[in-house]
């Protein structure tokens, strides 16, 4: 082979060998926990990303805390299931370094009964499931209060407050701590429950077929988070730009199951 053949052979190798290296190096992996945050994300947001040459890998887990230790020890890239309270807890439990990168639609809290169409109609000793976790708890909590249910100490700081926390309960309700997941399920042996909004769809319930339904504080509001290593680097700027895409905002706005969802401030 001729020397100039031979240095455009190489160069041509050594050009496509780069492109490949490119192509493998820009996959997105995302987590979810199952519900509607994965479905908006596949059907809104991964075919924008796939136009810009990403390949994603869409990952649910059925855990939580697997989402976030996922993303620490580098499984992940991003996650969208958590709020701002919930991440700040894991951050402070865990010395985890996981930040807030973008506020998207969110389902809300609230409270849901298969025996009772009025939240006034609730009989004296009635049972109200709440979620058992900390972040989630005091979050129903406040909701709760909000509907003059219960108050609550005034001296817990909000979103901390616990079923010893309550101060006043003119109605005598009794507290049923529930794994939030399982709360759907519950409502035959319950009055009410105060249940996610995530968990709400998940169930195949309707959002508006709450009794009450809040408005999510911004610490309560649905964030995609990533580790702070990574949380400005070029894949997570276009996760952003799928997510405030014209695009995702109509498959929402038009989507039945995203009826009652709040807006994140952007779309105001």
């Amino acid at each position: 082979m001729k020397p100039r053949r031979l240095v455009l052979t190489l160069l041509s190798a050594l050009a496509l060998t780069s492109a490949g290296l490119a192509q493998a190096q820009a996959v997105l992996r995302i987590g979810f926990f199952p519900g509607p945050y994965a479905d908006q994300f596949k059907r809104g947001v991964q075919p924008y990303l796939e136009s810009q040459g990403i390949k994603v890998q869409a990952t649910e887990f059925s855990n939580i805390i697997q989402l976030n230790t996922a993303l620490m020890d580098g499984s992940l890239d991003a996650n969208v299931f958590q709020n701002r309270a919930f991440m700040d807890s894991f951050n402070t439990q865990q010395k985890a370094t996981l930040v807030e990168v973008l506020q998207v639609p969110s389902a809300p809290l609230g409270v849901y009964s298969a025996k009772h169409k009025d939240l006034k109609a609730l009989p004296n000793g009635a049972k109200i499931a709440v979620p058992n976790d900390p972040t989630s708890m005091g979050r129903a909590l406040a909701f709760l209060q909000l509907q003059g249910l219960l108050t609550l100490d005034p001296a817990v700081a909000p979103g901390r407050a616990t079923e010893r926390n309550v101060t006043g309960n003119p109605k005598n309700l009794q507290l049923v701590l529930l794994d939030a997941p399982q709360m759907p399920r519950a409502l035959p042996e319950v009055d009410a429950a105060a249940i996610l909004g995530n968990h709400v769809l998940a169930a195949g319930m309707l959002l508006s077929s709450a009794l009450a339904m809040e408005d999510p504080a911004p610490q309560y509001r649905i964030i995609l988070v990533a580790r702070q290593d990574v949380a400005k680097s070029d894949l997570i700027n276009k996760l952003v730009t799928g997510y405030k895409s014209q695009e995702y905002r109509r498959f929402v706005e038009t989507d039945p199951k995203a009826k009652g969802f709040s807006r994140p401030e952007y779309w105001r």
